[in-house]
């Protein structure tokens, strides 16, 4: 694997942070229901990325390693905090 390609896996990796980080400062605006629902459908995107990379290692024969363990734990807790708060 080249250098390029384990870097744009890392970084498929990481994105469901970046999508659940902005889902908690959209969830922190107390604007209603419109405001909420915006923070659901961020949220939902954050899995995107790690499904994606998911298929492509299943397709490649790899092990996805911690990079998916991390990815899904971080979606699967906040989802629950998501929920419990504004569920």
């Amino acid at each position: 694997m080249s250098e390029r390609q384990e870097t744009v896996e890392r970084n498929l990796w990481a994105a469901p942070a970046l999508f659940v980080l902005v889902a908690w400062i959209i969830f922190k605006i107390d604007g209603g229901s419109s405001v909420t629902a915006a923070g659901w459908i961020v949220y939902a995107a954050g899995w995107i990325p790690a499904l994606v990379m998911l298929v492509r290692s299943v397709a490649q024969s790899r092990n996805p390693g911690i990079g998916a363990v991390v990815a899904y734990g971080l979606l699967i807790l906040m989802g629950i905090f998501f929920w419990g708060n504004h569920g």
